[in-house]
């Protein structure tokens, strides 16, 4: 017996059941040491060896590879081998190897035939290859031929969310979110959902809530976001939906609230580069809500941060960091922020295959953007005009409503044409609260006899009821419950004299002298 074996016989070895349950409720790290414990005891079966093998997959592909590559003599029986190659199939689509990943899989497909819910896992792995390599007819080929409530639960639930993924990657994102909030009740009916899929989920709802106006999007995400029990181990996706809840929030006029999720996901930022995501997003906020100081101090902490990131040798989508920070520089910096747009380019196009911002024309529309907000700043007009026209008309060909809107409102700006100015009003007239849109002409509110006895509680109430929000509104601007605005209504209706929320608008505005008979 080595060194090592006698060491970990000499202490207690977990029970591998409760890696399972650790690996199901995302606990990932802690999962692998139970697993690697009993590895080194020498009690490791093939199917926990199985399981070790897809945690490592969940965050390196390539060690994942390997560990099944080095124990290939564990996996004595076709199904154990099945597994295996499933496994290394996926392994080496993420790793845009998609010909040996072809390979694995059509081997594992033919070990695992007779167990229906392994060969749904092949399918959807083969899926997978294809749609990474945006061969979105042959993706939905396999999805249409595959009994999926023969899948486990996880698998069911990875099979909704890639078939959102080819439609988002069609340019049909109703559809995805219709998919998404399909999978979202699926997984609400799961006793035990797994808590990586359920995130999952629920990122991705979140993030299209963002981008798509759909209010049933946009209440899961609220809803779920909270529910999720999240860990260390997926706080990426976590830091995905904390920022794109916190979007929604604003896009609603919500802003105590948008601060509040933006600043939690801050706080979880899973490395330098998306932490300088975060401080830009909560710069161009305060500096579009006029608060200058702190905007200028989130910027220039983005800055600083930044200068220390090596962005070459980063896939993913953190690396539109430098877009929004040469925005956010544009008009008081213009050469520093065309460096940050170089620094952007330089870092390349080349994206993680398992992300849909790879041969997405939604960046193109981003990166569109940001350059004409800079070249505006340096003075070529033309060229703004063609980028961000580039920008909107992508964005209002797939829906994306608050981001067409922005850029025709630049638009507007740009050329003084009143063409732009209306399509901005139209694409931005579901978000009549946002930021984005200039605040709409009212009548003077008059003092009424009786506010100065309201509470500074009440007061705040009132105000909100005096611009004709709803009780679900004014508790979210708040930070209340609806049960205790509810309250605080009756007593500005008591105190007031009033009985109707149109009767107490009406005496505020001017229109009515006489309290409620």
């Amino acid at each position: 017996m080595t060194d090592m074996r006698r060491r970990a016989a000499s202490k207690p070895v977990p029970d591998p059941a409760y890696a399972q349950e650790l690996y199901r409720n995302a606990r990932f790290s802690e999962a692998a040491e139970v697993l690697e414990k009993r590895e080194a005891a020498g009690t490791l079966d093939p199917q926990n060896a199985l399981l070790l093998a897809r945690i490592y997959l969940v965050r390196d592909p390539a060690r994942s590879l390997l560990y099944l590559t080095d124990r290939s003599k564990l996996f004595t029986s076709k199904v154990l081998r099945g597994e295996s190659g499933l496994l290394q199939g996926a392994a080496y689509a993420r790793l845009g190897d998609h010909a040996s990943a072809a390979t694995r899989l059509k081997a594992a497909a033919t070990d695992c035939a007779g167990h229906a819910d392994l060969l749904c896992a092949v399918r959807y792995q083969q899926a997978t290859s294809a749609w990474m390599q945006r061969k979105l007819d042959s993706a939905q080929h396999i999805l249409n031929r595959v009994d999926w409530s023969e899948a486990t639960a996880p698998v069911r639930i990875q099979q909704y969310v890639l078939q959102g993924a080819i439609q988002a990657s069609r340019g049909n994102l109703t559809e995805q979110g219709g998919t998404l909030l399909e999978a979202l009740r699926y997984v609400r009916q799961q006793e035990r959902p797994s808590v990586l899929h359920w995130a999952y989920v629920v990122s991705q709802i979140s993030y299209l809530a963002r981008e798509l106006y759909s209010p049933s999007l946009r209440e899961a995400a609220y809803e779920e976001v909270s529910k999720v029990p999240w860990t260390a181990d997926i706080s990426d996706t976590q830091f995905i939906t904390l920022r794109a809840v916190g979007w929604c929030h604003a896009l609603e006029g919500d802003y105590f609230n948008a601060f509040r999720r933006l600043k939690e996901a801050s706080q979880i930022a899973p490395s330098p580069a998306w932490r300088v995501m975060s401080l830009c997003d909560r710069s161009y906020l305060a500096r579009c809500l006029g608060e200058t100081r702190w905007a200028e101090q989130e910027r220039s902490d983005a800055r600083d941060l930044a200068a220390t990131v090596n962005w070459k040798a980063l896939d993913g989508e953190e690396r539109f960091a430098l877009c929004l920070l040469g925005e956010l520089f544009a008009e008081t910096d213009a050469p520093l922020a065309l460096a940050q747009i170089a620094e952007y380019r330089k870092a390349g196009k080349q994206f993680a295959p398992i992300l849909a911002s790879s041969d997405d024309r939604r960046v193109t529309a981003l990166e569109s953007y940001s350059l004409g907000v800079v070249q505006r700043a340096l003075g070529d007009s033309a060229e703004a005009v063609r980028l961000i026209s580039q920008a909107y008309d992508i964005y209002d060909g797939i829906g994306y409503r608050w981001r067409a809107g922005r850029s025709a409102k630049a638009l507007a700006q740009l050329t003084g044409q009143t063409s732009w100015k209306e399509r901005a009003a139209t694409a931005l007239g579901v978000y009549p609260r946002s930021w984005l849109v200039e605040e709409r002409a009212r009548p003077p509110v008059q003092p009424l006899r009786g506010v100065e006895l309201l509470t500074a509680s009440q007061q705040a109430v009132y105000e909100q009821l005096v611009l004709g929000l709803s009780t679900r509104d004014i508790a979210r601007q708040l930070n209340r419950s609806e049960f205790t605005i509810r309250n605080h209504v009756k007593a500005v209706f008591k105190t007031l004299g009033v009985k109707s929320r149109a009767s107490l608008v009406a005496r505020a505005t001017g229109t009515a002298a006489t309290p409620d008979t």
